[in-house]
Protein backbone atom coordinates (compact mmCIF):
# COMPACT_ATOMS: atom_id res chain seq x y z
CA UNK A 1 0.00 0.00 0.00
CA UNK A 2 1.22 3.51 -0.77
CA UNK A 3 2.50 5.77 2.00
CA UNK A 4 -0.22 8.43 2.20
CA UNK A 5 0.19 11.87 3.79
CA UNK A 6 -2.33 14.25 5.29
CA UNK A 7 -3.79 16.51 2.57
CA UNK A 8 -2.83 20.03 3.59
CA UNK A 9 -2.38 21.71 0.22
CA UNK A 10 -3.47 20.88 -3.34
CA UNK A 11 -0.31 18.88 -4.11
CA UNK A 12 -0.23 16.60 -1.05
CA UNK A 13 -1.65 13.10 -0.84
CA UNK A 14 -4.29 12.00 1.67
CA UNK A 15 -4.33 9.64 4.64
CA UNK A 16 -6.87 6.85 4.43
CA UNK A 17 -8.00 4.56 7.20
CA UNK A 18 -6.49 1.08 7.10
CA UNK A 19 -8.85 -1.35 5.40
CA UNK A 20 -10.31 1.22 3.00
CA UNK A 21 -10.47 0.50 -0.70
CA UNK A 22 -10.14 2.54 -3.87
CA UNK A 23 -11.31 2.21 -7.46
CA UNK A 24 -9.05 2.94 -10.42
CA UNK A 25 -10.05 5.64 -12.91
CA UNK A 26 -8.29 7.59 -15.67
CA UNK A 27 -7.70 11.29 -15.02
CA UNK A 28 -9.35 13.58 -17.57
CA UNK A 29 -7.16 16.47 -16.38
CA UNK A 30 -4.72 17.31 -13.61
CA UNK A 31 -6.00 16.21 -10.19
CA UNK A 32 -4.36 16.91 -6.84
CA UNK A 33 -4.14 14.35 -4.07
CA UNK A 34 -7.10 14.77 -1.74
CA UNK A 35 -9.20 16.61 -4.33
CA UNK A 36 -12.83 15.64 -4.83
CA UNK A 37 -13.49 14.17 -8.26
CA UNK A 38 -16.56 13.80 -10.48
CA UNK A 39 -17.25 11.64 -13.56
CA UNK A 40 -15.84 12.96 -16.84
CA UNK A 41 -16.49 10.04 -19.20
CA UNK A 42 -16.41 6.24 -19.16
CA UNK A 43 -14.23 5.33 -16.13
CA UNK A 44 -12.74 8.85 -16.22
CA UNK A 45 -12.73 11.51 -13.50
CA UNK A 46 -11.88 15.19 -13.23
CA UNK A 47 -11.57 17.51 -10.21
CA UNK A 48 -14.90 18.70 -8.81
CA UNK A 49 -14.89 22.51 -9.00
CA UNK A 50 -18.41 23.53 -8.00
CA UNK A 51 -20.56 22.99 -4.94
CA UNK A 52 -23.24 21.48 -7.16
CA UNK A 53 -20.88 18.89 -8.70
CA UNK A 54 -21.83 15.29 -8.01
CA UNK A 55 -18.47 14.22 -6.61
CA UNK A 56 -17.97 10.46 -6.45
CA UNK A 57 -14.91 10.35 -4.24
CA UNK A 58 -11.43 11.65 -3.42
CA UNK A 59 -8.24 11.20 -5.47
CA UNK A 60 -5.51 9.44 -3.50
CA UNK A 61 -2.57 11.26 -5.09
CA UNK A 62 -1.53 13.83 -7.70
CA UNK A 63 -1.97 12.79 -11.36
CA UNK A 64 -1.99 14.44 -14.77
CA UNK A 65 -4.33 13.84 -17.72
CA UNK A 66 -4.34 10.24 -18.93
CA UNK A 67 -2.80 8.75 -15.79
CA UNK A 68 -4.50 6.16 -13.62
CA UNK A 69 -5.73 7.44 -10.24
CA UNK A 70 -7.06 5.62 -7.19
CA UNK A 71 -10.35 7.13 -6.01
CA UNK A 72 -11.76 6.51 -2.54
CA UNK A 73 -15.56 6.54 -2.69
CA UNK A 74 -18.61 6.19 -0.44
CA UNK A 75 -18.16 4.23 2.76
CA UNK A 76 -14.49 5.12 3.15
CA UNK A 77 -13.11 7.24 5.98
CA UNK A 78 -10.37 9.62 4.88
CA UNK A 79 -8.54 12.67 6.22
CA UNK A 80 -8.81 15.60 3.85
CA UNK A 81 -9.03 19.40 3.69
CA UNK A 82 -12.14 21.26 4.91
CA UNK A 83 -11.96 24.83 3.59
CA UNK A 84 -14.95 26.15 5.56
CA UNK A 85 -14.36 24.49 8.89
CA UNK A 86 -16.82 21.95 10.30
CA UNK A 87 -18.34 20.49 13.44
CA UNK A 88 -18.81 16.78 14.10
CA UNK A 89 -21.76 15.53 12.05
CA UNK A 90 -21.81 18.42 9.57
CA UNK A 91 -22.78 17.56 5.99
CA UNK A 92 -19.96 18.40 3.55
CA UNK A 93 -20.10 19.42 -0.11
CA UNK A 94 -17.62 20.10 -2.92
CA UNK A 95 -15.75 23.43 -2.78
CA UNK A 96 -14.36 25.23 -5.86
CA UNK A 97 -10.79 24.20 -4.95
CA UNK A 98 -11.66 20.49 -4.81
CA UNK A 99 -11.75 20.43 -1.00
CA UNK A 100 -14.74 19.89 1.27
CA UNK A 101 -17.07 22.76 2.21
CA UNK A 102 -19.72 22.94 4.93
CA UNK A 103 -22.12 25.15 2.95
CA UNK A 104 -23.86 24.68 -0.34
CA UNK A 105 -22.56 27.00 -3.03
CA UNK A 106 -25.01 29.42 -4.57
CA UNK A 107 -27.90 28.07 -2.48
CA UNK A 108 -27.86 24.96 -4.65
CA UNK A 109 -29.19 21.50 -3.95
CA UNK A 110 -25.95 19.55 -4.29
CA UNK A 111 -25.69 16.06 -2.88
CA UNK A 112 -23.95 15.68 0.47
CA UNK A 113 -20.65 13.91 -0.24
CA UNK A 114 -19.25 13.54 3.25
CA UNK A 115 -19.88 13.84 6.96
CA UNK A 116 -17.36 15.39 9.36
CA UNK A 117 -16.29 12.85 11.98
CA UNK A 118 -14.20 15.34 13.94
CA UNK A 119 -14.18 19.14 14.26
CA UNK A 120 -12.09 21.18 11.84
CA UNK A 121 -11.12 24.86 11.76
CA UNK A 122 -11.15 26.75 8.45
CA UNK A 123 -8.58 25.35 5.97
CA UNK A 124 -7.54 22.43 8.14
CA UNK A 125 -7.75 18.67 7.85
CA UNK A 126 -10.44 16.43 9.35
CA UNK A 127 -11.52 12.80 9.31
CA UNK A 128 -14.48 12.49 6.90
CA UNK A 129 -16.88 9.66 6.14
CA UNK A 130 -17.45 9.69 2.38
CA UNK A 131 -21.11 9.42 1.53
Amino acid sequence: MANFHVFTCPTDDIIVQEGTFAYSFIASGTISGGALVKPAGPMQVVKATDGNDNAIGVAAYYVTKGESVAVYGPGNIIRSSVCSGALIGDDLYAAPNGAFNKSLAYGGTAPCIGIALEPAAVNTVARILLK
